[in-house]
């Protein structure tokens, strides 16, 4: 008898540690599944079942026993236990595995996400019938739209303005092969902007689809472009200054021919006399004949005129000619001066705006210092400046005059420049931006957006001065360079 007791404790003993075992699995299999109502309902069975084995033990133990636990049933139940055990050890490895499996692809899907996100395109998975199924970071910014919102809708709500190029583009993917457009023109934020478009067929799982590829290719435009005008204005260059040595020639036969002309007539030479005597005609009535039919006049217009056209041809050459980048101490006025008589001559702005009809207001102290400074370098400064301010002023009504008032001072160790035009002025945010390469308000064709960043540089870095542009709507524009005095300022 006492041997049949021993053997039912030890199986109710084995039962319980069974079964507090398996409810253990089955709680941390709560966290490998996620299935935390099935599995506590299991842990909780399981508990109940071992607290039902607990009870009739402590009474064994206690000799407090009402009725005598069968052997049999209680080794049947160990048995169960222990497959119920051994079940829910088999099962949690391969839970586990599972769950393995999906952290590696989700690890693996952000990892894709992190990819697509990081690509500087807008990138648009889409699917056979046009759907966003994919929306990148870039996606994102923009157009303002987050994924979560764009996920699901058709990319014609979410890209209307690329809407008719994407439909040419999937009609042409018919044969499983990539489409696209390059440099396509819009205007977007009230700035011209190039994209390129490319479409890839996509076939995954027998699903039809295809990824759209967007890229804002607007600087390398603009730089093609530059590099174009660049090797234009080289050639144009050369050309200009061959032609101006051969119009030299000529100028110089018309303004020796008038000087002759009036040398010729001219009673204060010998020889003038004497071939007047021997042609029997009267030095000074011929002299008489021409001043009173201004003769004189007409050879000094010619003089003037030929001697304009050869400091202009000189002006032009020595702008365009490559020259070492030397500093010299200079008059800023001179300078000034000079950029004033190239802005007069200058073809475009003759073209669209006389540059003469525009009224010159100098405002110039007295007793300047000498100025160190690349003189070609802030002759072009200034320049860019005038025309800049010509061409603002295309657009004024015919009630205001165009005018630009030119002051020059020196400041506190600086001298400074100041260009004021009487244009319509500019918002705060043109303001902002107008030293920024390539950022132009003008029509196509008439800048592409680098005179001003051109200046700006050569001020600050070259020269270690300051320009700086203050203007409000209707107020007109006064850009302000200051150029350091001392000899450290300008460097080579």
């Amino acid at each position: 008898m006492a041997n049949m007791h021993y053997l039912t404790v030890s199986i109710l003993v084995l039962s319980i540690v069974i079964q507090v075992a398996a409810a253990i699995m089955a709680i941390r299999l709560i966290d490998i599944t996620g299935k935390r109502m099935a599995w506590s309902l299991i842990a909780v069975a399981v508990v109940l079942m071992a607290v039902r084995r607990i009870v009739p033990l402590c009474r064994l133990m206690t000799g407090e026993v009402f009725f005598e636990p069968d052997p049999l049933n209680e080794a049947i139940g160990l048995v169960l236990s222990a497959a119920m055990a051994i079940g829910i050890s088999r099962i949690a490895p391969l839970f586990l595995e599972r769950k393995r499996a999906e952290e590696e692809v989700g690890r693996l899907k952000n990892y894709l996400g992190d990819i697509i996100d990081s690509m500087p395109s807008v990138l648009v998975g889409m699917d056979g019938e046009g759907k966003v199924t994919q929306w990148n970071r870039n996606a994102e910014a923009d157009s303002g739209i987050p994924a979560a919102s764009a996920l699901g809708r058709p990319y014609k709500e979410l890209l209307p303005e690329f809407t008719p190029w994407i439909e040419t583009l999937r009609s042409e993917i018919a044969q499983r092969r990539p489409a696209g457009l390059e440099k396509l023109l819009m205007k977007k934020g009230g700035e011209r902007r190039f994209y390129d478009l490319m479409l890839y067929p996509l076939i995954a799982d027998g699903m039809e689809g295809s990824v759209l590829r967007i890229e804002d290719v607007t600087e390398q435009a603009r730089i093609q472009e530059l590099m174009v005008q660049t090797e234009k204005m080289m050639s144009l260059g050369g050309l200009a200054a061959g032609m101006a040595h051969e119009i030299n020639n000529p100028l110089g036969i018309i303004t020796q021919a008038a000087q002759n002309i009036e040398r010729r007539v001219s009673p204060d030479l010998p020889g003038n006399r004497k071939a007047a005597e021997e042609s029997g005609v009267s030095l000074e009535g011929l002299r008489i004949y021409l001043e009173q039919r201004q003769i004189p006049e007409f050879i000094a217009s010619i003089r003037m005129a030929a001697a304009r056209a050869s400091k202009i041809i000189n002006g032009m050459l020595a702008f365009s000619r490559r020259r070492e980048r030397t500093i010299q101490m200079v008059q800023f006025a001179e300078i000034v001066e000079q950029a004033i008589d190239l802005a007069a001559n200058d073809y475009d702005l003759k073209k669209k705006f006389d540059f003469r009809s525009i009224r010159i207001v100098r405002e110039y102290a007295s007793k300047m210092p000498l100025v160190p400074m690349a003189t070609v370098e802030i002759e072009q400064v200034v320049l860019n400046l005038l025309k800049n301010a010509a061409q603002a002023m295309m657009g004024n009504p015919p009630e205001r005059k165009p005018e630009i008032r030119l002051r020059l001072r020196h400041d506190e160790g600086y001298a400074v420049l100041e260009v004021e035009d009487n244009g319509p002025g500019m918002e705060e945010q043109i303001r902002r931006r107008v030293f920024e390469p390539f950022f132009t308000t003008k029509e196509p064709g008439m800048g592409i957006g680098l005179g001003l960043p051109v200046s700006y540089m050569i001020v600050t870095q070259n020269h270690k001065g300051l320009l700086e542009v203050e203007s409000s709507p209707g107020a007109g524009a006064r850009f302000t360079v200051r150029l350091p005095l001392g000899k450290e300022g300008a460097h080579v």
